[in-house]
Parts: structure tokens; sequence; C-alpha cells
């Protein structure tokens, strides 16, 4: 009876949290107010051995939030770095390999072409191939996206995958709510960019073996 009662507990977490389980040693790039990574760091499947959380913002320029929840994450041990680009890795993290990284809703917030591309195309490529140098051979890659075929067109991740050396990727979907006290905010305002749509999708990128 309490092995069927576990299997079907085990079974639901499975299927509610997803790829989000046993992420081990974490990067956490582009991390905007610190907010998921705060909540990662709680959340109960995901047993993190150790996080370390970036944000593309200089210091100079962070919230008070974003201060509050980077004293949080130091406090239980994790590194917090500013200014970091996740496209040039290698200009600031020194070579280390981690289990999971970690990137919520890339967005440039441009649409003007870029090697007569969307620039969120060109971005997306440029961070999984840096992502690349930096994952274990068994580790896998997290991509949060809104799910909607605008920007299924954007980031053409099949395609992606396959530029940058990854496996064909799978989709789970995501639900923020899931994660208490994530705010994800816009790349140029404090505006939420959830609260504008009902749906999202993870992606799991996996290395070619």
């Amino acid at each position: 009876m309490f092995d069927v009662i576990y299997d079907t507990v085990k079974a639901f977490s499975q299927i509610r949290f997803g790829p989000w389980q046993g992420l081990g040693n974490v990067l956490l790039v582009g991390e905007g107010n610190l907010s998921f990574a705060k909540s990662l760091f709680r959340h109960p499947t995901a047993h993190i051995t150790h996080m370390t959380a970036t944000v593309f913002e200089k210091g100079r320029n962070l919230s008070d939030k974003t201060v509050q929840n980077a004293n949080f994450l130091r406090k239980c041990g994790a590194f917090v770095l500013y200014g970091i680009d996740a496209t040039k890795l290698e200009e600031s993290l020194k070579p280390q390999k981690f289990d999971t990284i970690i990137f919520q809703f890339p967005n440039v917030n441009s649409r003007d072409a870029k090697y007569g591309r969307n620039p969120n195309y060109v971005m997306i490529r440029k961070f999984l191939r840096n992502a690349a140098a930096y994952l274990e051979p068994s580790g896998k890659v997290l991509i949060s996206v809104v799910d909607s075929p605008y920007y299924e067109g954007v980031f053409q991740f099949d395609e992606a995958a396959e530029f940058a050396g990854y496996e064909t990727p799978e989709c789970y979907p995501f639900d923020p709510y899931c994660f208490f006290e994530y705010s994800h905010t816009n790349t140029t305002d404090d505006d939420s960019a959830i609260e504008d749509y009902r749906k999202f999708l993870t992606w799991v990128f996996k290395l070619k073996q």
C-alpha cells in the first residue's frame, strides 16, 4: 500500500517538476533580480550541491531586491557574480564544469536584425556553444521560454542544439508558481513578463556523446 503511494507521489513529482530535480553543481546566467536562484536554492527537489548565480548587469546598477537576494545566496554559500555575459563566459569564469546550467527566459530586448537574424536567435546559439565548455559530459542545460509559435520560431532550439553540439532537446511544461517568491523581470524594466503569458516550457539540452 505504502509502496503504491510512494510511487504515485514520485511520479507526480517527476511530472510536475520535470528537469528541476537533482541539479547538483549549478550555474545560473542572466539572473536579473536573482529571485529564481533564491527560489531554486530552497526548492525541495533541486538537491543543489553548489550554486554560482550570475547577473548581466554591473554591480552599480542593481536594484535593492537584487542586492537582498544576493546577500541571501551568499549566506547560503553560493557565489554571486555581476557583469557576466552568458555568451562570453570564458571572459569571466575560470575553467570548471557544472552539472546544470540554467538560463531563464533569455531575451536581448531587441528585434533589430543581427547577421540577418533575430538577435535572440543569434544569442541562444552563442550561449549554447559557450555553455558546452562548462558542462559536465552527463550534465544538462535548462532554458525556459514562453510557449508560443513566435518564440519557437525565434529560438529554433532544434537547430541551435545541432549547431552547438547537443542532442535534440526535450521540453517540459514550466510552472513559475512552483518556485516560491520567483518574480521574473524584463531586461529593461521591473515589469514581469510572466504575467503576460500563461504557458511556458523548459527546454533540456544534453551534449552529444
